[in-house]
């Protein structure tokens, strides 16, 4: 039986916060790791579309849904888009579907990650923050499935779930697989500060600000991209920008943000002095610069023993470009949930079930991420070329991947891919798992033909997505 069984969960990012909490929920003992006190302060804006946000409404009547709504942008009408120079090019809803106002939410990443943090330990679940709770080793033999921690502490259990991020020890350690990090070309400035009434007296700051609307925009410069959000009655200011960045990405690649060269790269992407205005207001201590790791798909998410999964960002690490990340976790973490539940105390079974439901999908968007980012920045974007290519400028919103229901999925195929497993049936893990389900569009092509420019890069980008369609 599934009730009872101990699931160490390292990491307490949203995948693993989720994790815990649907396993709570089903009668497990979740133990949740985490080396860090707090994120409460930390991070800029995270999205959580209808896919995800689905599975954080169900939870407790809908109240801790209703808190992330509340607490981040949620009276915007529009995404507005606007060139470098700030001519506003054709917007596109902020809510697609009225059905999903409930399950999408953006918000501070640190307050989002507070709330449903707060609703985790207020169900029970064990949570184990601190240094001291570092993972320093993972056990995964025929005798113990476990970790031991930095403080000394070895903790065991019946299944592992390594949360554990883009530099996950569990990928190294336990699977074998070399971090093949590459620095993908890019990096991305990100600051939160709160707008006092002398920031919204400034025009460029102002023309953000509606205390009556929060506002969300996407400013297209060259090689370079940026967001800049407001909402809580336009006291509260987010802005990203995606940078060119050929630095060295050596053990640290999160850095705080200088602001004279965010300034320098806002001058390079031929932005107007309205994004100037943002950056230069932006107090020291909350501009970061982060550069943007790629690392290549995993040929497999499970350890020898199938007792151990590594879930989120540790096996499959979006660029921002996917706007999937934050979901495609929660995504894993309601899968494996319902795995365990359904595979009645067979840990092996359950993990094998969840990699098979989840790699497929999980991969082409994924492999997104890259594409996406260049097609943003593939052409100098005018009004017409945005109303000839609307999709190719907005965020994706596919019916395959918005309206997907990773619990439904698992409780139609659960039984069938079981059986499989039990079978022995042969193949590679493409072939044995669950299709995508969908595939990105390829406009990037009819883009280069109509300008008649060079596209080497649309042919690798365009030869990326084909490999990855299920």
């Amino acid at each position: 039986m599934s009730e009872g069984l101990t699931i160490i969960i390292v990491g307490a990012g949203f995948c693993g916060l989720t994790a815990a909490i649907e396993c709570k929920l089903r009668g497990m003992n979740p133990i949740l790791l985490e080396a860090y006190p707090t994120s409460r302060n930390q991070g800029d804006v995270l999205d959580f579309m209808h896919n995800g946000g689905r599975h954080i409404k169900a939870w407790d009547n809908g109240s801790v849904g209703e808190k992330l709504l509340k607490s981040g942008v949620h009276t915007a009408k529009t995404l507005n888009y606007f060139s470098s120079q700030g001519s506003l090019l054709p917007t596109e809803p902020w809510i697609f579907h009225d059905e999903h106002y409930h399950t999408q939410f953006a918000g501070h990443r640190g307050l989002q990650h507070s709330i449903i943090a707060d609703y985790a330990k207020e169900i029970g679940v064990d949570m184990r923050f601190g240094t001291d709770f570092t993972v320093t080793e993972y056990l995964d033999n025929e005798k113990e499935t476990g970790v031991i921690t930095k403080g000394g502490q070895k903790i065991l259990g019946d299944v592992v779930l390594a949360c554990d991020g883009p530099r996950s020890l569990a990928r190294d350690k336990v699977l074998g697989l070399p971090d093949n990090r590459v620095n993908s070309g890019y990096a991305i400035y990100r600051a939160w500060y709160d707008l006092t009434d002398e920031h919204r007296k400034i025009p460029q700051i102002a023309r953000f600000c509606n205390p009556d609307e929060d506002q969300a925009a996407m400013i297209l410069g060259k090689n370079m991209h940026a967001f800049v959000y407001t909402w809580d009655n336009a006291t509260q200011l987010a802005w990203v920008l995606t940078h060119k960045d050929e630095g060295d990405i050596g053990e640290s690649w999160s850095f705080p943000g200088d602001t004279n060269e965010a300034l320098r790269h806002i001058e390079e992407g031929g932005f107007s002095n309205t994004l100037t205005e943002v950056a230069l207001n932006t107090p020291k201590d909350r501009l970061v610069d982060y550069k943007l790791v790629w690392r290549d798909p995993i040929p497999t998410w499970l350890s020898k023993s199938r007792k151990l999964a590594v879930m989120g960002d540790a096996a499959h690490c979006h660029l921002p470009t996917s706007a999937q990340g934050a979901c495609q976790a929660v995504e894993d973490a309601v899968c494996v949930a319902s795995c365990l539940q359904k595979a009645n105390g067979n840990v092996p079974l359950a993990l094998q079930v969840f990699e098979r439901i989840r790699f497929n999908r999980s991969h082409v968007i994924h492999m997104s991420s890259i594409s996406n980012r260049d097609a943003a920045h593939a052409t100098e974007w005018t009004p017409e070329l945005v109303a000839e290519f609307p999709d190719l400028l907005s965020i994706p919103h596919d019916d395959w991947i918005i309206e997907y229901d990773v619990a439904e999925e698992t409780e139609n195929h659960f039984a069938r891919i079981a059986a499989e497993v039990k079978s022995g049936k042969q193949g590679t893990i493409e072939e044995l798992s669950l299709p995508a389900g969908g595939s990105f569009a390829v406009v990037l092509d009819e883009i280069q033909k109509k300008k008649q420019e060079p596209k080497e890069n649309m042919e690798t980008i365009i030869s990326i997505q084909q490999q990855t369609v299920a």
